[in-house]
């Protein structure tokens, strides 16, 4: 945790954000357990005053922000009864993509706009793949102002972040923000073709709003550098941030699935992975004043 020299007396609520970022299917289980678990000891992450997501982050964002039951998803994030078939993934497309984001010689847009002509090579979203984020996220209605989710312009490479006032539907922009190229297809809006805001930043933590505290959820911290969140970060006025990552155990079994041609089979174990170390961050999030005053 960073203290930036919070002052807690002034008698004024405590302002928060919250930043949930990229992490695959494993990624999203682990952070519905967390945010299920802070929810029962009266931490509602739901609540924030600003809440940002990208990819796995705007899954569980959005579920959030309309206020869902996150245990009813525990063991299968489908809807009940569903025989959606599990993705197929395109792994060799899915490696190409990483080595090009990776890839250090490479301009960081120009990387954007090679990744996103992979992306628009395969056929886009249809609404098979768009109805289900409707029953995970409680519809097609954006709750408020508050959530903000990330996508990137395939063609363009370029960042847009959507909001209720964007006119795009909440599950069409949670689809279109996890659309990882090799795992899910584009989803288009209009005439443009869009893609997982990961590809621009795994969380995007520069677009919290200046708050009191910031909570930054990163479930895949061990795979970036840390310094380009902190540099994200720098650009806010928060006082305190808070940044949470997944322990060792967590990772391995993020890894222990890596591999499994069936990608929701993660989500059980990693959903109890999130509960687990929910203990962690709450005693985080109360040193850090986030029940101060809390409305």
């Amino acid at each position: 945790m960073e203290n930036r020299g919070a002052d807690r007396t002034s008698g004024e609520a405590v302002r928060r954000s919250v930043v949930l970022g990229g992490g695959g299917v494993a990624g999203s289980a682990w952070m519905a357990g967390l945010a299920a678990e802070l929810r029962r000891r009266g931490i509602d992450l739901g609540s924030a005053d600003s809440i940002v997501g990208t990819s796995a982050g705007a899954v569980v964002g959005a579920a959030l922000v309309a206020g869902r039951d996150l245990d009813s998803f525990a063991n299968d994030p489908r809807p009940p009864g569903s025989t959606e078939p599990p993705s197929v993934v395109k792994r060799e497309l899915v490696a190409t993509v990483f080595s090009v984001l990776f890839d250090r010689t490479l301009d960081r847009d120009t990387a954007r706009r090679k990744v996103g002509r992979m992306a628009m090579a395969e056929e886009p979203a249809q609404p098979a793949h768009i109805a289900p984020m409707e029953w995970l996220v409680g519809g097609n209605d954006w709750p408020d102002r508050r959530l903000r989710i990330v996508v990137v312009d395939a063609a363009s490479g370029e960042r847009q972040v959507w909001d209720s006032g964007s006119g795009v539907p909440l599950a069409t922009a949670v689809a279109a923000s996890r659309s990882f190229p090799g795992l899910r297809p584009p989803v288009v809006v209009g005439d443009r073709y869009y893609i997982d805001g990961g590809v621009w930043s795994p969380t995007n933590a520069d677009l919290a709003a200046d708050s009191d505290v910031v909570l930054v959820v990163e479930p895949l911290a061990h795979m970036f550098p840390p310094e380009q969140v902190q540099s994200e970060l720098a650009t806010t006025a928060a006082d305190t941030v808070v940044r949470f990552r997944p322990d060792a155990a967590t990772i391995d079994v993020f890894n222990a699935f890596a591999t499994d041609s069936d990608v929701l089979a993660s989500w059980p174990v990693a959903f109890q992975a999130g509960i687990r170390q929910a203990d962690n961050l709450a005693q985080q999030l109360i040193d850090a004043g986030w029940l101060s005053l809390e409305r």
